[in-house]
């Protein structure tokens, strides 16, 4: 080998060391901001997974019953039996028992639920729809809890939907879509820090070692380091996976990304029908009996209860629960009860029973049905095949993200990209606080000159485009590395910089 050729290995590992160490930096930086709302993510996640047991587990005398061998009571008796306990709320949904063992729930109009026993019929209670530790659980890793400060901002969907560039967000949202942002930087780099090197694989076989393996009988950082490192790899994709599939629901990236989806592949939506003009013969789908000579008597588009020889009474709950059955409902579906209303000019206007797979579920059980509440007639449906191809797949994406869209297998997947994810936030504390030179924030020292190649420098470029919230907050920490740090004597050391 010539002194060229060796010069030239060494300028490439010269500057893959520093592009190392500047990645390494990068890394820090991201897990510095994007760590405690990580471990947020993860705590809140494992809660939300495990809603439906922890709630029946905390409130069982009302949402648990025992099973007796006979028949459910009539819903409608179910109803009343609520209603007079609470005269003051309106029923405006039901939920029949999702098994053998489940109450009846009842929506209330004040945001409550109302539980009665399907095989006595009695009123067993009421409670918020969520238990404190779920509803706060959703708050916090939806959007901190805080959704009355809000900020403008100029918006890139303005591009595409034709609306105004300024619009207003909530700053909560903004703060999580940014951790969320972050998230992505910090799984990438630390892939890239953890993936064997040539050197890196030719120092471990000299001395005996699997690069994929945990050092457990050192003593320091080694062994925390694979206590970190090796967990983190095993979590790359599915973190990756988290952030995407959790962007959606962001304020500033979800809106902005609806709307490309709906340009590119525009979801068919069914707007809520009304029952078209019938008659009380027409009142049969589940064989009710009808007097021949009050057949042809015209009644309104379809919910108020009857009130004259023209309207005919509603369907009972038990016939919407039956035509339930027959088109196929999951089980935990929901009965939305009609909500009437008048035209322009004062005429009653009748709506619809609307029957509601329960979210979350599987991608391709979305499922609402419109059942005209005096004849029990389909007057329409919305399923997942309405929506456009970028939308059913981002919907695939949330059920898994959801933990339903595989049922057990997802769900367990889940539950492991919580637990190790509490577990890399923990190793990467003690790695921290074990490497920290004192008189300095522990940061990695950091290169005279920055290099991390054109390759890196593009996916940034590209990170930028797809997140322009974390290309604007990426900018911000460079110009004040720049600008701040490096032209400060007292800042320098503390930053990790000579």
């Amino acid at each position: 080998m010539t002194e060229e050729e060796i010069e030239q290995i060494e300028r490439q590992q010269a500057a893959a060391s520093k592009r190392w160490r500047n990645l390494w930096r990068v890394h820090f930086y991201s897990g510095a901001i994007a760590a405690p709302f990580l471990l947020l993510f993860a705590v809140t996640g494992l809660v939300i997974l495990y809603t439906q047991p922890i709630q029946d587990g905390f409130q069982k005398d009302l949402r648990r019953v025992e099973v007796v061998d006979s028949q459910f009571v009539s819903f409608d008796q179910q109803a009343i039996a609520v209603e007079t306990a609470l005269p003051d709320d309106k029923i405006i949904s039901m939920t029949p028992p999702r098994d053998s063992g489940a109450s009846t729930v009842f929506g209330l109009e004040s945001g409550k639920s109302a539980y009665a026993n399907p095989y006595t019929g009695e009123f067993l209670g009421t409670s918020d729809s969520q238990m404190t530790v779920v509803r706060w659980a959703n708050a916090l890793h939806g959007h901190l809890n805080n959704d009355a400060v809000k900020v403008s901002l100029p918006t890139v969907s303005a591009l595409w939907d034709g609306e105004g560039v300024m619009r207003k967000y909530v700053v909560g949202d903004l703060i999580l879509e940014l951790a969320g942002t972050w998230l992505v930087v910090l799984v990438l780099t630390g892939l890239y820090l953890f993936w064997p090197r040539k050197s890196r694989e030719a120092k471990a076989a000299e001395n005996g070692r699997k690069m994929w393996s945990f050092r457990l009988s050192k003593k320091g950082r080694a062994k925390w380091r694979d206590l970190h490192a090796l967990p983190g790899a095993v979590l790359f994709t599915m973190l990756l996976f988290v952030a995407a599939s959790g962007l959606p629901w962001s304020t500033y990236w979800g809106p902005n990304f609806t709307a490309l989806a709906n340009k590119i592949s525009p979801n068919s939506w069914t707007d809520t029908p009304a029952s078209p003009i019938g008659k009380k013969g027409d009142l049969d789908r589940l064989g009710n009996q009808i007097n021949w000579n009050t057949a042809d008597i015209p009644i309104p588009a379809s919910y108020t209860p009857a009130s004259s020889d023209d309207v005919p009474v509603p369907l009972s709950l038990d016939s919407v629960v039956e035509i339930a059955k027959e088109e196929g409902m999951k089980p935990n579906y929901t009965i939305n009860f009609p909500s009437n209303t008048k035209d322009d000019v004062g005429n009653p206007l009748y709506g619809s029973f609307t029957l509601s797979n329960s979210w979350p579920r599987k991608t391709g059980e979305a499922r609402d049905v419109f059942i005209d509440q005096f004849t029990g007639q389909m007057l329409g449906e919305q399923n997942v095949y309405g929506y456009g191809s970028v939308s059913y797949a981002a919907d695939t994406t949330v059920s898994v993200h959801m933990g339903t869209q595989w049922g057990i297998i997802s769900r367990v997947i889940m539950t492991l990209t919580c637990v190790l994810t509490i577990w890399s936030v923990i190793s990467a504390t003690v790695m921290y606080a074990k490497r920290r030179r004192k008189g300095t924030l522990g940061l990695p020292r950091r290169p005279a000159e920055v290099h991390l190649g054109r390759g890196l420098v593009a996916i940034g470029v590209v990170l930028g485009i797809v997140y322009p919230l974390w290309g604007v907050s990426a900018l911000v920490i460079l110009g004040f590395d720049k600008f701040v740090i490096q032209r400060n004597s007292r800042l320098r050391p503390a930053f990790g910089q000579r």
